[in-house]
């Protein structure tokens, strides 16, 4: 083998690792900020999830099911939709009753912090239960 065919087979650069390295580093950074929310949003769709099968929610008033749900997150120890709700003025966990169904919407937003003056904010929309009122039409 001459030595223009060794030369060409070296591998990596240092600047082609540093490339790379930088690259993976941006990523795992990334995922590392985002993830959490992704786990936190987990908990609350399992414990809007798990209303649907508590039916004795539909004969309570609106007042009366906003104050278990929000037992429930205290529970899970769920505080990204209280937080959300203290930010804004308006109330984010929307609870309906009308007369065939009890709507609990529980969507978000959340907000992280990402690098240096990067922030990510990931919108949840698929935090919607809708329990059957028994007996209704």
């Amino acid at each position: 083998m001459n030595s223009s065919a060794r030369r060409r087979q070296a591998g990596y650069t240092i600047w082609q690792w540093m490339v790379i390295v930088l690259v993976v580093g941006f990523f795992l950074t990334v995922g590392f900020s985002i993830g959490p929310l992704y786990v936190t949003n987990y908990s609350v769709q399992a414990t809007v999830k798990s209303l649907q099968n508590e039916p004795e929610l539909a004969v309570k008033s609106v007042h009366e099911i906003r104050s278990a749900v929000e037992r429930k997150f205290d529970v899970n120890q769920i505080e990204v939709i209280q937080a959300v709700c203290r930010d804004k003025k308006k109330q984010c966990m929307k609870v309906e009753k009308t007369k065939t169904h009890v709507i609990i919407d529980a969507n978000y937003e959340a907000r992280t912090h990402v690098m240096a003056n990067v922030d990510a904010v990931v919108v949840f929309g698929d935090n919607r239960v809708e329990i059957p009122i028994p007996g209704a039409p």
